[in-house]
């Protein structure tokens, strides 16, 4: 009996969430400044200062979220995920596996991507304890999206690497009979 490929529905419905938001970012407007400040006047506790940095900088990264080169990897992303689903539904295994592969590839090089523009964003921030703070968590936020995608990318290969071993041991077996 044929095993289900369940882990590669996971990550695939898991990935299609993703894009699906990321498609609905997108098309949403970049906020103006006087937006993000209304939305972030409420916020006790901080500083004029620390208030006018923030709006810059949330500004800034709405701004590279809605740039060109990341517009056409969400897309890309979204058509790779329909892909593979298509793919997964046709029975069609490897390919499916193919089409993860890339879409994880350009997950990867989005959170590059994200993270370089991030570094440019942060340089609004004249505040050094918050530009700091900020730039931790663009760093750590950078390095857990690459490590996850890196654990997507070795379970499909392990997984790829096992189907190919039980299909060749099912060769061998139908050979010596």
């Amino acid at each position: 009996m044929k095993k289900k490929p369940i882990y590669l529905w996971v990550l695939l419905v898991l990935s299609a969430l993703i894009s699906a938001i990321s498609l609905f970012g997108i098309l949403s407007p970049v906020p103006s400044k006087e937006t993000l400040g209304a939305s972030q006047a409420q916020v006790q506790g901080i500083s004029a200062q620390q208030l006018e940095d923030t709006i810059n900088y949330l500004h800034k990264t709405a701004e590279l979220s809605h740039s060109t080169f990341n517009i056409v990897l969400i897309i890309l992303s979204a058509i790779l995920v329909v892909a593979g689903i298509v793919l997964l539904v046709r029975n069609n295994l490897q390919y499916a596996n193919y089409a993860y592969i890339a879409y994880v590839l350009l997950a990867i090089v989005g959170s590059i991507y994200t993270y370089m523009g991030m570094q440019d964003a942060v340089q609004a921030i004249r505040d050094e304890t918050l530009r700091l703070g900020t730039e931790v968590l663009g760093k750590g936020t950078t390095i857990l999206f690459v490590v996850i995608n890196v654990l997507f990318l070795a379970i499909v290969f392990y997984k790829m690497w096992r189907q190919q071993k039980d299909l060749s041991d099912e060769v061998e077996t139908e050979e010596l009979a």
